[in-house]
């Protein structure tokens, strides 16, 4: 039985993602594919557009096998926590042969070559790392130019700025997890189509979409417009749906703040913290927040995933708890196609780690500390549920809420 997984956001599930598993699929021969997907919030430190299980509805429906979530300690985490949880996951479930992914380089070997430095990182790298930050450029440019300069095989690349490119750099930090982790897992890539990551504007038909284009049109109401770029079977979800976005949890965000309570919040620099006690008495919305906060030494993500966490009460010493206890205690399945039985069954015979249905059954299985993390989940995903309730949206209660099959 050949078993791949994913990382995946589906924010929402476009042509892309399609495109994605069905490559996926057809380079490894896999009889299943196991999809671990953020929850109600995403990498970027944001609300995810729609309903987590509403996108486990579209992912099944376009032939994910399998739907695990990314818990929201590590979904809203920096590339190198994200790509960690997703690596240890799959390694504890002791059946996914291999994780895969697109990247701008479509070839895994100069992104093997990058992450055993990096995860070196020589005194040597250190030095240009910092010279680069005195210098004035941003970290991830700084990063990037060391790299090159002490890796010369990379510089002569088809693509010199390997850091610089997202998805790039999250394949890199999967393997760099591999290499901490000393997971057997294997990787395969191959090249990212469509839009560049950071596009806003929608291509012509012919073209993958960036998600971030698709989002600006969920935004505008324009949902027409996103017909040509979702698979048909998805394509009444994101008609129907109530979206969600970073300033629909602006009121929130802004009486975190009035509360005075922001230590220990994870990612919550000691600067970010003062320049926002300055601001504190003058209500703006979360966009607006980051904007202010902007800066040379801190991107936009990192402030949005600093304020996001704000919001939601996340602390990074329960975080820091859940890495030292091995990220991934648990698997939440959210859920799965009738058809692949044979899956479950057999990761029910492998798995190292419990495999979760039902949130209230847990406490008879977990330990405190995996219960915790379970927990956070819960009430970030409640807060979703609470803020898209208030849009006219349908609320549900993620103990009542069972797994999606199709």
């Amino acid at each position: 039985m050949k078993i791949i997984g994913f990382i995946t956001e589906y924010n929402p599930f476009h042509n892309g993602h399609l495109y994605h598993m069905e490559r996926s699929k057809e380079l490894t021969g896999a009889d299943f594919c196991v999809a671990l997907m953020s929850g109600s919030f995403v990498q970027r430190g944001e609300p995810a557009v729609f309903d987590k299980y509403v996108r486990t509805e579209m992912a099944l429906r376009a032939g994910a096998d399998l739907v695990l979530e990314l818990p929201v300690a590590f979904s809203t985490a920096s590339a190198m926590e994200f790509a960690s949880f997703g690596v240890a996951l799959f390694t504890a479930l002791k059946s996914v042969d291999c994780l895969c992914f697109g990247s701008e380089r479509g070839s895994l070997a100069p992104l093997v070559r990058a992450a055993g430095f990096m995860e070196r990182e020589t005194p040597e790298f250190k030095e240009l790392l910092l010279k680069g930050l005195k210098e004035g450029m941003s970290y991830p440019k700084s990063r990037s130019r060391a790299l090159c300069r002490l890796t010369p095989s990379l510089a002569d690349e088809e693509e010199p700025n390997l850091l610089l490119s997202p998805n790039n750099l999250l394949g890199i930090e999967y393997i760099r997890a591999g290499i901490r982790q000393n997971s057997p897992l294997g990787f395969v890539t191959f090249r990212r189509e469509g839009s560049h990551y950071h596009e806003d504007r929608l291509p012509d038909a012919s073209c993958f979409p960036s998600a971030s284009a698709l989002r600006r049109a969920l935004k505008s109401g324009d949902t027409d417009a996103l017909a040509p770029f979702i698979p048909a079977a998805c394509l009444d979800a994101v008609r129907e749906e109530i979206p969600l976005f970073a300033d629909d949890f602006s009121s929130l965000l802004n009486y975190r703040i009035l509360s005075g309570s922001l230590n220990d919040i994870a990612d919550l620099a000691p600067e970010l913290e003062m320049r926002l006690r300055k601001n504190a008495f003058f209500p703006a919305s979360f966009t607006e927040r980051i904007r202010q906060l902007k800066s040379r030494s801190f991107t936009y993500s990192r402030i949005s995933r600093a304020l996001l966490h704000l919001a939601l009460d996340l602390r990074a010493g329960d975080v820091q708890a859940f890495k030292q206890a091995g990220y991934a205690p648990y698997a939440r399945i959210l859920g799965f196609r009738r058809q692949s039985a044979p899956l479950l069954r057999h990761l029910k015979e492998t798995s190292a780690i419990p495999l979760l249905t039902r949130p209230a059954a847990a406490k008879k299985i977990l330990p405190p500390l995996a219960m915790a993390m379970l927990e956070q989940e819960i009430r970030a995903a409640h807060l979703w549920q609470t803020i898209r309730h208030e849009k006219g949206g349908e609320y549900k209660n993620e103990y009542q809420q069972g797994v999606v099959i199709r």
